[in-house]
């Protein structure tokens, strides 16, 4: 993984705009966690992950918020201030509308620094056992985050 693309003034951004975001919207605080290459820490099971392709003058790659259901279950029931007990569609609209807020956040900072990320529009995957995101050749770095209602990762892959 090139340290060019991935270095701290790349990840930082989304680190502190994931921790306001959640803060925000969500009314809780998160604890990040130590960065490490996927396959090479501890990784939580997924269930639900919206994701960004992104490109721009200096990176190429996507970012992923990656959810077990019951803490993407949680988090969706305090955002809104309603109860879920399933993932129906208008909640995979609120992990889009989660990842645009964290994107657009560290978007301005990275744009500020000279990246030129182009505006992009997040989808959703779903289904018991997303841990294999990225099983390709191309190493992503998790961010870990824990929190109150259990623990979600960032998942950045760079092209």
């Amino acid at each position: 993984m090139s340290s060019k693309k991935l270095d701290v003034n790349f990840i930082n951004p989304f680190v502190t705009s994931v921790v306001e975001t959640f803060k925000v919207q969500c009314s809780f605080m998160l604890r990040p966690g130590k960065p490490f290459l996927k396959g090479q820490g501890s990784s939580i099971p997924v269930d639900l992950a919206a994701v960004i392709n992104l490109k721009g003058a200096i990176f190429n790659g996507s970012i992923a918020i990656c959810f077990p259901k019951s803490v993407f279950l949680a988090v969706m029931t305090n955002m809104l201030g309603e109860k879920y007990d399933e993932i129906v569609p208008e909640l995979e609209d609120g992990a889009c509308e989660l990842l645009n807020i964290i994107f657009g956040g560290a978007k301005r900072t990275l744009n500020d620094k000279g990246f030129a990320i182009e505006k992009a529009i997040p989808t959703v995957l779903k289904g018991p056992g997303l841990a294999g995101l990225n099983k390709g050749a191309i190493p992503t770095l998790v961010l870990p985050f824990e929190t109150d209602l259990g623990p979600f990762q960032m998942e950045i892959t760079a092209e």
